[in-house]
């Protein structure tokens, strides 16, 4: 096995590296340097990869050199050293020629005026990668915000076809974060460090780039909090050497014990990282002279049985810890990693981090995604990102969700989250984000499991669609034909999947009600305007007027409002055979109505969606009026309501409503009863609800001195009914005032 050959920063060097710029150098000092960088570079990659394609890089190196001719770097260094140290950072991660020789052309084609020639000199392979690269950076939006956001998906989308563009964007990030010392401003020089923090590292962790993963964070880290980087560095090495001395105390005895037991192993020291370390010192609020647990080993064995064996034989030799164990070899992360992990007490009482697994796992864990790639020249990247189940999961994103902005917060949310693993009743493991629910998982399995979803058995007991999901548990969905998503679903689940799903159906649904609900207008429009029927079939003076290929589309945005139904008007009208034109008031009066809803006819429409508005809880024998809304139908208000009043400004979504007689339907009321507080003031009002039949739905009481306020909701058959209420209720002794509320208001108020 190859082993990692990216470069380890040593702890202090972070503090020490100067922050100002290297003097500049004389053209033949430029050239001299450039030719032993050159030689020293092909050198490097010759070393590694012998059967690499010289000439193609010494190509590639002289155009890299010539393109950058008279650019220099923040350090005074000449610019072809950054795409140099990229090519190494390449080569390091075992990529081909091909994509080593994209790194060092990756800022030609935006920094200089040889990028037309990339294609005509080194073909279509190396032409697309670099372009996909530059593209990345060279998009422009409205903001810094959403131009940063559309950057990343493309990025994310060019990776996802051809995972070579996302490995020397690593690269590229590496090098330019470990020469940002060198960058004039301390403002640019934080947002680099907070824009690799929070999208690069955790990418890198995604893909499975362990070493690339620290040394970013570490270096983000020193700039986004130099003092605490500061301070830390300095005790991790005033530490350094009892921290050795204490690892070659377990090493001893940890050998002795492997090879009594026959196994063969690589045990060594595996040191903490400073973001790791300090990330323990915030979650634990406590002092680095309080982590206990800094000491690590890796012991690095042959199979996977032996990576039980192992385990056994460390727990028989130190205590374990139980909360502290971890199969990730039998459950893998996302990105592949494979290992057990176990903190056993070790000598002294100290806590030590165990990481017990193959070299094949050891390879994935450093290297990730490009573990397999096997430097061969023409090595297929596509089929190494299809392996991945991250990248899978980030493409089904990118084809639902159309704002970057959108898919930028669902991929920082997923970066944060971290893993859960759930159960199929069949064993199949699920993976999903921690916070993930059961309506999650039922969209994760199938998304038309996930619409008729109505709960979940979780080890088997009966859970709703809310239930958060824990790693291990074994999940069945429970579901029904008749079940159908609502809005508030969106607030249920957390993954993509669910969410686009859910908003898919609904969207789908609205359309559905708009299709129908323009065509019960226009319909009723025609009929006003005694539009023969002939020419009520005649699309084209609409399509002239608003480009609708269809009569599905004409409705469905007379339905919606995206046409307003006054224009639609204007054209019947012209197909009208009637001198006199009709008015908007002519329009909204009553003509032959047609049964529709439950409790309410709508003039010359059929079987219209209605309900009532919340604001004014209208009931039989108030004076009401319609309101077709967009997509949700006809909203019966009271006339006098003051929503009412201001819908009214838009006629021509006015429509004519009566009352039906229903003797069995019950509506809603609210009732506020001013009075002087007394005893027996509450027995009297509900006798008088009692007498005339009124359900009293919710009560509440506030009293201020001696004068108290009763509200109550109550359910009626007609106005009539409650208007007899309220006169007795008028008649009681003490009260001074009985009224209609527009609506409740409750909260402010002490149930009874």
């Amino acid at each position: 096995m190859a082993e990692s050959r990216i470069p380890e920063q040593p702890l202090p060097a972070g503090i020490e590296e100067s922050s100002g710029t290297a003097e500049e150098l004389k053209p033949p000092e430029i050239e001299r340097s450039l030719d032993r960088a050159k030689e020293n570079l092909i050198a490097y990659i010759q070393e590694r990869h012998p059967d690499c394609d010289e000439a193609l890089l010494r190509k590639a190196i002289d155009f890299t050199i010539l393109a950058h001719k008279d650019q220099f770097r923040h350090s005074g260094m000449p610019y072809a050293e950054h795409p140099f140290e990229v090519a190494k950072l390449l080569c390091d991660m075992n990529m081909d020629t091909v994509t080593i020789v994209a790194g060092l052309l990756h800022d030609v084609a935006e920094d200089t005026r040889f990028g037309p020639d990339i294609r005509q000199e080194f073909g279509d392979d190396v032409a697309f990668l670099v372009d996909a690269v530059t593209k990345i950076s060279a998009l422009q939006s409205h903001s810094r915000a959403e131009q940063q956001a559309e950057n990343f998906r493309k990025m994310l989308i060019s990776m996802a076809k051809d995972i070579r563009v996302i490995m020397i964007k690593f690269a590229d990030r590496l090098h330019n974060m470990r020469t940002l010392s060198y960058h004039r401003r301390e403002d640019r020089r934080r947002d680099i460090a907070a824009e690799t923090m929070e999208v690069y590292a955790p990418l890198a962790h995604r893909f499975g780039l362990g070493q690339i993963k620290w040394e970013l964070e570490d270096l983000a880290f020193k700039y986004l909090n130099p003092d605490a980087y500061k301070s830390l560095v300095r005790k991790v090495v005033e530490k350094r050497q009892e921290r050795e001395e204490y690892v070659r105390e377990i090493l001893g005895p940890t050998k002795e014990a492997l090879a009594k037991n026959g196994v063969e192993a690589r045990v060594f020291g595996r040191p903490k990282h400073l973001f790791s370390i300090w990330q323990k010192m915030q979650q634990r609020r406590c002092q680095f002279e309080d982590i206990y647990d800094l000491h690590a080993l890796r012991i690095i064995v042959k199979t996977t049985a032996d990576c039980y064996a192992v385990l056994g034989t460390m727990h028989s030799l130190w205590p374990p810890l139980q909360t502290r164990f971890k199969d990730y070899i039998a459950t893998p992360k996302s990105n592949g990693y494979q290992s057990l992990h176990t903190t056993v007490i070790g000598p002294a009482g100290k806590a030590v981090e165990l990481q017990i697994r193959t070299e094949d796992m050891d390879n994935v864990a450093e290297h990730g995604i490009a573990a397999h790639w096997g430097y061969k020249e023409g090595s297929s990247s596509r089929e190494i990102g299809r392996e991945n189940r991250w990248l899978k999961q980030l493409l089904e994103w990118q084809q639902d969700l159309t704002d970057s902005s959108e898919f930028m917060d669902y991929l920082r949310q997923d970066l944060e989250t971290g893993e859960i693993f759930v159960y199929t009743p069949k064993g199949d493991v699920i993976p999903l984000p921690r916070g993930a629910t059961a309506l999650d998982f039922a969209f994760a399995l199938h998304s038309g499991l996930g619409l008729r979803c109505v709960g979940a058995k979780v080890d088997g007991n009966v859970a709703s669609l809310h239930r958060v999901l824990q790693t291990g548990e074994r999940v069945e969905i429970l579901k029904s034909d008749s079940q159908h998503p609502s809005q508030d679903w969106l607030s249920i689940v957390v993954t993509p999947k669910a969410k686009n799903a859910i908003r898919r159906w609904l969207r789908t649904e609205e359309a559905a009600h708009s299709i129908q609900l323009g065509q019960e207008m226009l319909e009723r429009e025609f009929r006003l305007a005694r539009v023969p029927a002939e020419k009520q079939t005649d699309l084209k003076p609409f399509t002239e007027k608003f480009g609708v290929l269809n009569w599905e589309e004409l409705w469905e945005k007379i339905g919606h409002g995206e046409i307003a139904l006054g224009a639609a008007a204007a054209i019947v009208q012209e197909l009208s055979p009637r001198e006199k034109k009709t008015s908007v008031f002519d329009r909204i009066g009553f003509r032959r109505a047609t049964k529709t809803g439950d409790s309410v006819l709508v003039s010359g429409m059929g079987n219209m969606l209605i309900h009532f508005a919340t604001c004014c809880h209208p009931v039989p024998g108030d004076r009401i009026m319609g309101y077709v809304t967009r997509g949700r139908g006809v909203s019966v208000h009271r006339a006098n309501c003051p929503e009412a009043l201001r819908l009214m400004k838009d006629q021509e979504r006015i429509v004519p409503v009566q009352w039906r007689t229903e003797p069995d339907r019950m509506f809603d009321a609210h009732l506020e009863i001013t009075a002087r507080d007394r005893s027996g003031l509450l027995r009297d009002l509900t006798d008088v609800f009692s007498k005339a039949g009124i359900n009293v739905e919710r009560a509440s009481i506030v009293t201020v001195r001696d004068q108290v306020r009763n509200r109550f909701r109550v359910q009626v058959r007609d106005l009539d009914q409650l208007e007899n209420a309220m006169e007795q209720m008028r008649k009681l002794s003490g009260v001074s005032g009985v009224t209609r509320r527009q609506s409740g208001g409750y909260l402010e108020s002490t149930p009874v």
